[in-house]
């Protein structure tokens, strides 16, 4: 009876103090109240990252890729660099000069969420195609026009004189005296160059100057050679017939240079090859290049050990040069490393989530090694008693960049399971995690749902 007495008392107590208080403060009271309860009622929704990517992942300089997003629960969502704030669903269009990695980041009531998407732009090899003159060889004031061809650079230099150029073009020189130019190709760190050399004859001969000029030449020759004044006369010289080191030496072509740069490489790669020849009328080279300037350079990609000759001929005779370009075969790739399972952290297996809970966040551990992640997602019918993976099949998301995934309960589903495994740079798979069930409300799981990893 004491404690009855003493309950009533404390309630009339209490019924007493709450009829004193100002109107106000019972105002409040009561709005305090009504706003715990709402809480309490309706939780505030998680913030989750339902999807971020970019279509196509890989373009070339110039190229745009969309990139797309869809957050729930946020109230303040951004995407670096460039983006800034956005909306919680969208697309944007990007053309990044280079590979970027874009980041999401999605927050609200003191819970943050990020994910990342990476654009890669795959950068053109740099290439010097061509680089020559025609004609390379000039009288004073006359001109020369030079051609070239490059690929894959973001400045062209040409010198002396020139200065920067297109990667494409054609110009009109006019030296003075014979003068080598020099092509420079650039493109961040990697730089290449040719060169072609336009040669000015000062005071040329005429055809007919120039063979009566011969006949000076390789008469007082013949002379001191009696056995070859019997075969020979001024009308057929230089004849086919004489060997090359019986012809005048100093009428002869002469081959000033011939390299590659490099001249030992791996199979499709590239190498410059680069002339010099004076006192020709015609240069060949083979196989593949045919008739050339007295000058220049031509980007090669042969696919085999291969052995180039510059021919150069004049009225004496010809001469020749071989340079050979190692072309050595790729070594076998070494295995790519395996990369490991992902350990899965939650939901672990038999967790149940409350009845208004909308979504999951599946999260796992970071892989070394690993490119990407994939997550299989699988629902209970209990319709048909089967797992959709036995029949119509289950969600698979693959290309995850990150450590997480935010997955939405489906209506008229509450019992999941889900698994995890990594994807290498190579496409490597490891191997799957095992199954880790969980639900959306308190309910047995049917037996299935300790099926083993497969």
């Amino acid at each position: 009876m004491e404690k009855k007495d003493s309950k009533k008392s404390a309630l009339g107590h209490l019924k007493t103090l709450w009829k004193s208080l100002p109107e106000v403060i019972k105002l409040l009271g009561t709005i305090l109240s009504i706003a715990i309860a709402l809480k309490v009622l309706f939780p505030a929704s998680t913030v989750g990252i339902d999807s971020f990517d970019a279509g196509p992942e890989v373009i070339e300089p110039g190229e745009l890729s969309v990139l797309t997003w869809e957050v729930s629960g946020a109230t303040n969502i951004t995407i670096e660099p460039d983006l800034g704030a956005v909306n919680s669903s969208g697309s944007f269009s990007v053309s990044p000069s280079e590979t970027t990695t874009y980041k999401l980041m999605a927050s609200g009531d003191g819970d943050e969420k990020i994910a990342m998407c990476t654009v890669t732009v795959e950068e053109e090899d740099m290439l010097i195609s061509s680089f020559d003159a025609s004609p390379d060889l000039v009288r004073p004031g006359e001109s020369a026009v030079l051609n070239w061809h490059v690929s894959g650079v973001s400045n062209v230099t040409i010198e002396p004189g020139v200065g920067t150029v297109e990667p494409t073009g054609t110009l009109n020189v006019s030296p003075a005296d014979t003068t080598s130019y020099k092509l420079t190709a650039s493109n961040g760190d990697k730089e290449d160059t040719a060169y072609c050399t336009v040669t000015v004859k000062g005071d040329l001969p005429s055809t007919e100057e120039n063979s009566s000029s011969m006949e000076e030449n390789v008469m007082p020759q013949t002379e001191s050679l009696p056995v070859q004044e019997e075969e020979s006369s001024s009308d057929n010289l230089p004849s086919d017939n004489l060997p090359s080191e019986d012809l005048p030496s100093e009428n002869l072509p002469s081959i000033v240079s011939f390299n590659a740069d490099p001249d030992v490489l791996a199979k499709g790669e590239s190498s410059n090859l680069i002339w010099s020849v004076s006192e020709a009328t015609e240069v060949s080279i083979d196989p593949g290049i045919g008739t050339a300037g007295l000058s220049g350079s031509q980007r090669l990609f042969p696919e085999e050990t291969t052995t180039y000759t510059l021919t150069a001929t004049n009225g004496a005779g010809s001469v020749s040069a071989t340079k050979v370009i190692y072309v050595e075969e790729p070594s076998m790739p070494a295995s790519s490393e395996p990369v490991s399972t992902p350990e899965q952290i939650s939901p672990t297996s038999g967790d149940v989530f409350d009845n208004s809970a909308t979504q999951a966040a599946l999260i796992w551990e970071t892989v070394s090694g690993a490119a990407n992640y994939t997550v299989e997602i699988d629902s209970y019918d209990s319709n048909t008693g089967q797992w959709l993976s036995e029949s119509s099949g289950s969600d698979v998301v693959s290309g995850i960049s990150g450590t997480s995934y935010s997955f939405e309960f489906p209506e008229g589903t509450d019992q999941y399971r889900w698994r995890v495994w990594s994807v290498s740079s190579e496409g490597t798979e490891s191997g799957k995690s095992d199954w880790w069930t969980f639900s959306t409300q308190l309910s047995l799981s049917p037996e299935t749902m300790d099926t083993p990893s497969t």
